[in-house]
């Protein structure tokens, strides 16, 4: 299997990847988008890419990606892994002086409170990602970025602080992407979007209703503005159960009637791995 997946060598996407798939060949791109871009020109089997934090929310790239109207790929996996920021920089640095911090924007969300303690005086600046930023900062007097200690150790780049998230218990969610979505296992999600209709009262809890009546847990559920109309949102809701459940089917054939629009975006196995 040939997995697209946030490079370079060393980030959390990576990680996820290689937990999805030990032996996949692993294609590291620029951006998400570029991930998303390389299954749909067949140069990939599947993409890796991060779809929410458990400090930071959701990563609003992903989700775009998967509500494009053009867009074709569906959820077939997902990964959830333990995040363990680490503050690294070149070696002999006074952190406490250092002027600038790289890092991924949800890196530097995550540990903004954090960041303020151990360099008040640095400026945060997005990098594609937290093992670029990395990179970036080996190469610049004064500079830290925020990653993980594999890329710390890729580039040779000092360790001066461990587990910097604002809170504990940091983990992110990956999904995988591709053309299809993955078979039942008796143990599966489902991710489904939709469009309510905005001027008729109680609209979304009729939607959401249909999947109570039927015993069907949500698990997750939000909002992305539909980029129409301000005040219009596209629904996200994971729930548990394979769309070809019997209950799920239903609830879904159900749902369609009452929504302006609804997209089944997959079924996939719930991650059970460890959170490592």
């Amino acid at each position: 299997m040939r997995l697209a997946h946030l490079g370079p060598r060393g980030t959390y996407t990576e990680a996820a990847a290689l937990a999805f798939a030990p032996d996949a060949e692993l294609m590291p791109v620029a951006t998400v988008t570029a991930a998303v871009a390389a299954v749909e020109a067949g140069q990939a089997d599947a993409a890796v890419c991060a779809i929410e934090n458990a400090i930071d929310g959701s990563i609003n790239e992903t989700i775009d990606l998967l509500l494009r109207e053009d867009g074709h790929l569906h959820v077939r996996g997902e990964v959830v892994l333990a995040i363990h920021h680490a503050l690294v920089g070149p070696p002999g640095l006074d952190v406490s002086a250092a002027t600038v911090v790289y890092s991924h924007p949800s890196a530097l969300g995550q540990c903004r409170r954090r960041l303020a303690e151990f360099a008040p005086n640095a400026r945060a600046v997005a990098a594609l990602s937290t093992a670029a930023a990395i990179e970036s900062s080996m190469k610049e007097t004064g500079a830290l970025a925020v990653g993980n200690r594999l890329s710390a150790e890729l580039y040779q780049a000092t360790i001066y602080a461990e587990d910097i998230a604002d809170e504990p218990g940091n983990e992110t969610r990956f999904v995988v992407l591709g053309h299809e979505d993955a078979a039942r296992t008796g143990n599966d999600k489902t991710s489904i979007a939709f469009t309510t209709h905005h001027d008729r009262p109680g609209s979304l809890v009729e939607v959401l209703g249909i999947f109570s009546r039927r015993g069907i847990n949500l698990t997750r559920i939000e909002s992305r503005p539909t980029r129409r109309a301000l005040g219009t949102y596209v629904f996200l809701v994971d729930l548990l159960g394979h769309r070809d459940d019997p209950p799920v089917a239903e609830a879904i054939e159900e749902a369609r009637g009452v929504t302006l629009w609804m997209r089944v975006l997959g079924s996939y196995p719930r991650w059970l791995g460890t959170r490592a």
